[in-house]
């Protein structure tokens, strides 16, 4: 999944549960700066991004590739 695909499921999560950025940062136990910053596709920890994902609900399947 892109990033824009990411940011794009997130805000229609947040659109559907009719969430506040307030909620959300509350429901992940992360900063709302954070939750923000993850809003605007900006670089964020992996695990602030899996949090915000976790509190909307939203199942998330990651699939690596190997270096060549």
């Amino acid at each position: 999944m892109q990033n824009l695909e990411l940011i794009h499921a997130i805000k229609q999560s947040k659109a559907t549960k009719k969430l506040t950025m307030n909620n959300i940062s509350e429901k992940a136990g992360i900063g709302i700066r954070t939750v923000n910053r993850i809003f605007a596709g900006e670089d964020v920890r992996f695990s602030s991004v899996l949090a915000v994902l976790n509190a909307l609900e939203i199942d998330f399947n990651i699939h690596l590739r190997q270096a060549a």
